[in-house]
């Protein structure tokens, strides 16, 4: 989920590329040229798994994005999942998004089934499913130290209330995200965050029982490298208000 959009991140802020095994003995004064490749896969591996505010797992993780994307990068289309080490959590998501320059626009069905052990794939009956539907907006806006606005919207699935009548009423619940560059150095880059949840007309939402800040912290990108491999690394140090707790999730992006 939100460790597709940090990584794609931290990559265009830092340039990290793996060396290419074709271009040593080129010149200095030659550029190799990247070939396009329109489908890739990527692993991520985690102490740790938050998201909007969430723990969703306590145990180490891994992650695999495996995508598709058009030769002018503005669209994409793949699989996310992961599990713990522990086997207490388990996701498959599927998304597709757009993006040109600054602005990006994705849908994403995420499909988190730890607690579901008898979930059917295809089942998005409110009160029944494991999924739940999410669209996501957004928008970075172009300064030195570079400010991202994000507004999300679960539109369908297991986000709901039930009404006076007893029936299960979709609460459209939203997570609005500030993001704050303060520093971005050659190799690494600093950033604080905070992001709130809420539902229009009623006070229990998705992210909590009423209307908050469920999201707010401090996150460092820093590039290891080693063996001349470049390895990115993510770090965040999250508090939720809301729920009352917090969380230190260190990323590595292996591949």
């Amino acid at each position: 989920m939100k460790a597709f959009i940090n990584a794609s991140l931290l990559a265009a802020c830092l340039g990290i590329y793996a060396p290419n095994a074709s271009a040593q003995g080129a010149s200095n004064d030659t550029i190799p040229v990247k070939k396009y490749q329109p489908f890739s896969m990527n692993l991520q591996v985690r102490n740790l798994y938050i998201w909007r505010g969430f723990k969703v797992s306590n145990s180490p993780i891994t992650d695999v994005n495996m995508h598709y994307t058009t030769k002018d990068g503005h669209f994409e289309a793949g699989f996310w999942g992961g599990a713990s080490f522990t086997g207490d959590y388990k996701e498959f998501d599927y998304y597709v998004q757009y993006t040109n320059k600054n602005f990006n626009v994705s849908v994403w069905d995420v499909n988190n089934f730890s607690d579901f052990p008898n979930a059917d794939i295809f089942d998005y009956s409110k009160t029944t499913t494991s999924h739940f539907v999410d669209v996501r907006l957004n928008y970075k806006i172009p300064m030195k130290l570079p400010l991202t606005v994000s507004w999300n919207t679960i539109f369908l699935g297991r986000d709901y209330y039930i009404n006076k009548n007893g029936d299960a009423q979709a609460s459209y619940s939203h997570y609005v995200e500030l993001d704050q560059t303060l520093y971005n150095g050659d190799t690494y880059n600093v950033h604080v965050f905070v992001g709130g949840g809420f539902a229009f007309g009623q006070q229990q939402n998705f992210y909590g029982n009423h209307p908050n800040v469920v999201n707010t912290g401090i996150t460092m990108n820093r590039d290891l490298v080693l063996f001349k491999y470049h390895v990115p690394l993510s770090a965040t140090a999250m508090f939720n208000p809301e729920k009352k707790y917090g969380a230190l999730q260190l990323v590595a992006n292996i591949f």
